[in-house]
């Protein structure tokens, strides 16, 4: 025997197109297809047969399908032999199913258009190891869902459905059992065995929550949060929103098939709300989470684009800003420590579904604004002594930001809708600097408010009119003096917040104020290492008048204020001490009407005074009258050709005007031009 097979096999090398279809024609191939086609049997018709009656709605070629009727394959595929067959005992797929959502393509059908086996599978089709082969005998290949797809194909686009094609997790907890594609890809068969009891995999009832946890296990971090709707509608009023029982978490919001949107929502979505459509669903007057209505005119959102990458966040530049850019609708607490309980919990700047925290550090806010980090080293920040003070008083603690900031807040700060005033920026400063512990503290006579900003001057006002953050700008301190957080920050005029450094030269009073820059260089430009040439005679804040918000020292010489203020720096011990008028008050039983009420001019011209302040009617001459303190000459050209202590006369001296032009002629006639000029010379102005 041993040397016949060898004679064979050498013959096959000598002549292989002679020897092997000779061998292959004696294999029996009708005997390998009558285990499936009884009917093809020669013996099938002798009497003794015992082959059932063939009873099938499948007609093949004219032919009862026996091969495809389930009963064929259920003899072979039932368990009943322990082998490498599979075991068919699915509830899925079953004859008679209904098939109205779904396209059936290209895959054939029972003569009563009923799903067969022969639907999916055929037997003639090629064995897995052979090339192009698909196992196990199916029509289509199942790790590319194409087969799925041939009937469901409106399953395949994706965000709409839950993705396919995608790679999964290698943390993921899916049944060892699941179904991959290529390199672990998700497919339909993932999720959906073609064959067993259960339609999904690990979904009990309508309960998804164990299948979509294996791979979305992050997101089940919104358990017990008010964005659990199965938790939160049951201890509200059940009118305000849909009824979600028996549903599980995830699906009272998803749909994994046939969604709205590019996240599979399960509301209907209003296009003209946009990618925030998600949110407003909810957040609405009449949805479910209307006691936190979006009304987002505080932060800007709409159509806003990111312009820089923000990696804290997971933002690439260009994106359009969400509320999911700030918000993480699936997680209470963005480290995951703070511990969530079933009841309605108020959000604090560490929880309300942020990514990151508003906390001391604002990282949060921060994390786009990158170039307000400075406050956090300024005495606006939260931590700081005065700070403190305020929160302790109030009752609440607020975070780097959300202390002035109210995201969704119509004017996006943190105002009291009981506060009358129109000016919010104004109110929100004053919320704080208006407390007597508090070391700055404003509200005496301060900067003029209020008045209209100009387009020559690029620095902000509210609606258009001055206000504090008009000189002021909160997030930027300066120069950092001190560094304790125990004290409070000793402003001066190289920090205080203020937009344009304001030392050695007044640049930020200068920026409106350019008429009075002549008192630069002058002898009235006093700036020293504390104050530039304005601030030692003014004072934006609690001066001690409101006209000119001028600074004044006690014990001064003088009955008006100009006078008052005059004489503190020309006096014994002061500053200009070699400058004291030994004649200078002009009798106050003699006042005069001004230019206005004349029609003969502006009051500036020769300006006349009450007690306190100018008079546009009617008023008495002192100091400013003669004399404008800001200009050594009212010529241009003298006042830039002024070398340091010139000797002044009656074109410099800082006067207003020449005597001429004064009102001195109503009352001295010919005699002004003496009066003017010898006005500060006791003996001299009784003899003229």
């Amino acid at each position: 025997m041993m040397k016949r097979y060898l004679i064979l096999i050498l013959l096959a090398g000598l002549f292989p197109t002679a020897i092997w279809p000779q061998l292959a024609r004696t294999r029996n191939d009708e005997k390998e297809c009558v285990i499936c086609h009884a009917q093809w049997h020669p013996k099938q018709n002798a009497p003794d047969q015992l082959l059932p009656e063939i009873n099938v709605s499948t007609i093949i070629d004219g032919k009862p399908g026996v091969v495809s009727d389930r009963e064929m394959c259920i003899s072979c595929h039932d368990g009943y032999v322990l082998d490498s067959r599979e075991v068919f005992s699915s509830k899925n797929h079953q004859r008679g199913m209904d098939k109205a959502h779904i396209k059936i393509q290209n895959l054939p059908l029972g003569t009563d258009d009923e799903i067969y086996c022969g639907t999916c599978h055929t037997p003639h089709a090629l064995k897995p190891e052979r090339a192009g082969g698909l196992a196990p005998f199916l029509r289509e290949a199942v790790t590319s869902s194409a087969l799925c797809l041939d009937c469901h194909s409106g399953q395949e686009k994706d965000h709409v459905n839950h993705p396919i094609h995608v790679q999964v997790s290698s943390g993921n907890k899916l049944p060892n059992a699941s179904f991959f594609g290529k390199n672990d890809q998700m497919e339909c068969m993932t999720c959906h065995p073609i064959h067993g009891s259960q339609g999904v995999t690990g979904v009990t009832g309508q309960d998804r929550s164990e299948l979509c946890s294996a791979c979305h296990e992050d997101y089940f971090d919104i358990q017990l949060t008010d964005h659990d709707l199965t938790t939160t509608l049951k201890i509200k009023n059940s009118t305000i929103g849909p009824n979600l029982e028996e549903q599980d978490v995830c699906a009272a919001c998803h749909s994994s098939h046939n969604g709205k949107g590019k996240t599979m929502w399960t509301m209907q979505l209003k296009q003209t709300d946009g990618p925030n459509g998600y949110c407003l669903g909810c957040h609405s007057d009449d949805g479910p989470g209307r006691e936190k209505t979006f009304s987002h005119s505080g932060h800007p959102i709409a159509h806003e684009q990111i312009k820089k990458d923000i990696p804290a966040l997971g933002i690439k530049a260009g994106a359009e800003l969400l509320c999911t850019s700030c918000h993480n609708p699936h997680q209470w607490e963005y480290s995951r420590k703070h511990a969530v309980t079933a009841a309605e919990e108020e959000g604090t700047e560490y929880t309300s579904f942020l990514r990151l925290p508003d906390d001391a550090q604002g990282q949060l806010c921060t994390a786009c604004h990158s170039e307000q980090k400075a406050i956090k080293d300024s005495d606006h920040s939260v931590v700081r002594a005065g700070f403190q003070q305020h929160f302790k008083s109030t009752g609440v603690f607020n975070g780097q930001c959300s202390a002035c900031h109210d995201t969704h807040a119509a004017s996006g700060l943190k105002i009291s809708s009981t506060n009358s005033n129109t000016d919010l920026t104004r109110s929100l400063c004053e919320s704080c600097h208006s407390e007597a512990h508090y070391p700055t503290t404003v509200g005496g006579f301060d900067h003029p408010m209020g008045e209209k900003l100009t387009a020559d001057h690029e620095l902000p006002g509210y609606d258009g009119k001055l206000t504090c953050i008009t000189c002021h700008d909160p997030h930027q301190w300066g120069t950092v003096r001190e560094t304790s957080l125990a004290v409070d920050l000793d402003g001066n005029d190289a920090n205080s917040f203020l937009r344009i450094a304001n030392w050695p030269e007044p640049g930020l009073c200068i920026n409106c104020h350019e008429d009075q820059q002549t008192v630069l260089k002058t002898d009235h430009d006093l700036s020293d290492a504390d104050h530039n040439a304005c601030s030692f005679c003014h004072s934006s804040h609690n001066s001690m008048s409101e006209y000119g918000i001028l600074s004044v020292w006690d014990e001064s010489a003088g009955e008006t204020f100009n006078e008052k203020f005059c004489f503190s720096c020309h006096q014994d011990q002061a500053s200009a001490a070699k400058k004291i008028p030994q004649a200078w008050n002009h009798p106050r039983e003699y006042g005069t009407i001004t230019h206005p009420v004349r029609g003969t001019g502006e009051w500036i011209d020769f300006p006349l005074f009450d007690r306190d302040q100018p008079s546009e009617t009617f008023g008495f001459i002192d100091c400013f009258t003669c004399h404008d303190p800001h200009k050594w000459s009212f010529k241009a050209d003298l006042a830039k050709t002024r070398s340091e202590n010139d000797e002044g006369d009656y074109m410099t001296s800082f006067l207003r005007n020449p005597s001429h032009k004064t009102l001195c002629t109503d009352c001295h006639g010919t005699n002004t031009l003496w009066k003017y000029n010898y006005y500060h010379d006791p003996v001299k102005r009784k003899r003229y």
